[in-house]
């Protein structure tokens, strides 16, 4: 046997008596630290603490500050973005409408008669582009434009409605379609050649169309007035505001007063 061999199993013969004679109460546990190697760890305290804290949860600590991140980033959004005087829902069911291409220039034409509602400075009116072209083709595309028009059509957020013909088939032209008023009933007012199902006034009889440069526009694209009725699930004094926001716009509209006229090129 090899002397660091022999002296290997004499340290362990040593720390074995040791052991045995703590056990029987014959040494304490401090008179083995010097020979064990083991010392207390120090106290922490000011900045080290900070510091070992930081590094045992540093997991944590970057995901909390990653959703801390989230949520100012969310709330400067919700703060500085832009508020609508006016919401509108431009809906296409035809892809020959010619509305898939042109619902900027609508909003822009909108904007002409739309007032600062909000008193904020400036105008700005939302135009909401929903595509029903093709609603018995079952994609995501189409399931997703399917919610979302009958999210508007319930919530009320947008009372001012532009679409072709095929809406008012859409909603009412089959078994499922709806049994109550959607939009107003504008026949009072306007002559029949000018109307389309007594709701649309078609937006070509007004200077509208012009306005948004779209001067073929047919008589086929209507403007509506959403009305109240009792399915809606929304705000219901929130709809009401918006409401009379739309029909001030709608007369701006007919009576051809442009409130906002557009900045000089």
């Amino acid at each position: 046997m090899s002397k660091k061999e022999d002296e290997r199993q004499r340290k362990a013969r040593e720390e074995y008596v040791e052991l045995l004679k703590m056990k029987q109460g014959l040494i304490e546990e401090s008179e083995l630290i010097p020979e064990t190697g083991y010392a207390e760890i120090p106290e922490l305290h000011g900045w080290a603490k900070l510091c070992n804290y930081v590094y045992h949860n540093k997991v944590f600590i970057l995901i909390g500050a990653f959703f801390l991140a989230i949520a100012i980033f969310l709330t400067v959004q919700l703060v500085t973005r832009e508020k609508y005087d006016l919401y509108v829902l431009v809906v296409s069911t035809s892809g020959s409408s010619e509305l898939l291409w042109r619902y900027d220039d609508v909003e822009d034409a909108l904007t002409m008669y739309c007032p600062d509602f909000d008193d904020n400075g400036y105008v700005k009116v939302g135009v909401n582009f929903i595509d029903l072209s093709t609603p018995d083709v079952m994609t995501e595309y189409n399931s997703a434009q399917t919610m979302k028009f009958s999210s508007e059509l319930y919530l009320g957020e947008s009372q001012l409605y532009i679409g072709d013909e095929g809406l008012w088939q859409y909603l009412y032209g089959n078994e499922e379609g709806l049994d109550v008023q959607i939009f107003e009933d504008l026949s009072e007012y306007f002559p029949e050649d000018e109307l389309y199902q007594k709701t649309g006034l078609h937006i070509n009889s007004t200077n509208l169309h012009k306005d948004a440069r779209w001067d073929t526009c047919p008589d086929s694209i209507n403007i509506f007035l959403r009305c109240e009725f009792d399915a809606a699930t929304g705000n219901r004094k929130h709809a009401d505001e918006q409401r009379e926001r739309a029909h001030i716009v709608f007369r701006n509209i007919i009576e051809g007063n442009v409130v906002n006229p557009p900045a000089e090129e």
